[in-house]
């Protein structure tokens, strides 16, 4: 049984496996997708990681949509313009990696 919520205008789904939750979001078209993957041994980890991935991409989105609407105004020139768009790309491809945590710091959560 997979569980379904929506939260910053991505619908956001939690799959069960043997080990624990993964997630996937999704936009309401469903054409934009994003999960990273990573296995979460407890509901509330999975639930908090997607969130928090679904804030990322809502942000990183609308960043880049500024961007592209002030180059097309002529406010960016070609360079900041790619330079911008290839910092929020790689900022919001590092953030949304998990990280690994000891088990130790699993326990005080």
């Amino acid at each position: 049984m997979t569980w379904k919520d929506s939260y910053y205008g991505w619908l956001i789904e939690l799959i069960p496996s043997s080990e624990g939750y993964v997630f996937k979001c999704w936009m309401p078209d469903e054409q934009i997708g994003i999960s990273n993957y990573h296995v979460y041994p407890r509901v509330y980890q999975a639930i908090r990681a997607a969130r928090k991935r679904a804030k990322l991409e809502s942000a990183s989105l609308a960043l880049m949509g500024f961007l592209n609407e002030s180059y097309n105004n002529c406010r960016l020139s070609s360079q900041e313009h790619i330079a911008l768009m290839i910092s929020i790309s790689d900022y919001t491809a590092s953030v949304g990696k998990p990280k690994i945590r000891r088990s130790l710091d699993l326990a005080d959560e």
